[in-house]
């Protein structure tokens, strides 16, 4: 699903407080605490479906000055954050003016979308910190590239916990397996046993069910 329309979902549903989104990134998004009023109230009419667009209106609405509200209005579209344009309306017949917030949601997912990548960015270099360290610690031996290649791997593919690998490499040590090449193999083997289970596929069922309830 489309970025922008999970976005409107969300706010149609009740389930994001929108006005709270923009106090809490007004200095990214360069508003003010006018901005903010115009534009809450306009995405209140947007999800509602009434797109029209009546300044006298929304003067009424947001209880701001005409110098005020034109002024945000002016800044609003020149930054994009909303768009006016030409229509026809559907039961009269006669041209009227919409608006479109469109580019402030994507802009508002854009800035999620990059705390999200900076936070996976920050989860995967930890990781990959602490596995490193916790091998040369373990093993008394510097890291090779195909080390770091396999830990990577662990992290970005395979997701293997830090906690189980940290017990599979000592593990690893008592039977005399002392390359990650070898723990690696251990940790997948293991996995494909419990995956291969009685008890795991049962409870894989019951998840299965449970999602195609949920999609009914």
């Amino acid at each position: 699903m489309n970025e922008n329309i999970l976005f409107r979902k969300l706010l149609e549903d009740d389930m994001i407080n929108f006005n709270a989104i923009l106090i809490k990134n007004y200095r990214r998004l360069d508003i003010n605490e006018k901005d903010i009023i115009v534009l809450s109230s306009l995405a209140r009419d947007d999800i509602r479906g009434r797109s029209n667009f009546n300044p006298q209106r929304l003067k009424e609405k947001v209880g701001l000055s005409n110098d005020d509200l034109f002024k945000s209005l002016d800044s609003l579209t020149l930054k994009g954050y909303i768009e006016i344009k030409e229509a026809i309306n559907e039961k009269t017949g006669k041209s009227c003016e919409v608006f479109s917030l469109e580019k402030l949601y994507q802009n508002i997912v854009n800035i999620y979308l990059k705390e999200e990548r900076r936070k996976e960015e920050k989860r995967i270099f930890s990781f990959e910190e602490e596995i490193s360290i916790f091998y040369e610690e373990t093993y008394n031996r510097q890291l090779t590239p195909l080390d770091m290649d396999i830990i990577r791997t662990w992290s970005n593919e395979k997701k293997f916990s830090i906690e189980e690998i940290k017990n599979e490499m000592l593990d690893a040590i008592k039977r005399g397996k002392t390359t990650l090449k070898q723990v690696d193999q251990i940790l997948v083997r293991k996995r494909l046993d419990r995956e291969q289970s009685p008890e795991y596929k049962e409870t894989n069922k019951i998840i299965e069910e449970l999602k195609n309830k949920w999609k009914k």
